[in-house]
């Protein structure tokens, strides 16, 4: 059964005087809830944000402190390779010197002992003309006294 246009309005009219009041209660009701909701999803909100600047300062004081030990930590090793390298070419500058005054010393030794070897064969060279000189002499006298008394003398 269909019911006409105006009999629809009257029950509407009647629903709303028996349940408008609790409808507008649920209206109430639902409003509230949706303003709660939104003022529970705002304080949320803030606090999702203020936890995440939070957390961002937190990540960036660590960051800032990582990156101080670090700095620190390269300039101690900095320090350290450089007092190595100062050590090194030091004990390098020390072992240059050392063969230095070895290598000076052993070229005066050895120029020394050529000398020596120089004045010992020049020694040597007039002994040996000496002794040429000597033999010379000593053939003359054995010439002298081996020939007969009544020859030349040998020029």
């Amino acid at each position: 059964m269909s019911q006409p246009s105006g009999a629809s309005s009257e029950l509407d009219t009647v629903r709303q005087l028996l349940f408008g009041a609790e409808v507008a209660r649920l209206e109430q009701a639902l409003a509230n809830d949706q303003q709660a909701a939104a003022a529970r999803a705002t304080d949320s909100e803030q606090r999702l944000e203020r936890g995440l600047r939070e957390l961002e300062q937190r990540m960036e004081r660590r960051l800032e402190e990582v990156s101080q030990r670090v700095s620190t930590q390269l300039e101690e090793l900095s320090r350290r390779q450089q007092a190595h390298a100062d050590r090194v070419t030091q004990v390098l500058d020390q072992v240059m010197a050392e063969l230095s005054r070895r290598s000076d010393a052993l070229t005066a030794e050895t120029r020394a002992e050529f000398e020596e070897i120089r004045s010992r064969t020049a020694e040597l060279e007039r002994t040996k003309l000496n002794m040429a000189d000597f033999g010379a002499s000593l053939a003359m006298l054995g010439q002298r006294f081996a020939s007969p008394a009544d020859a030349p003398p040998a020029p």
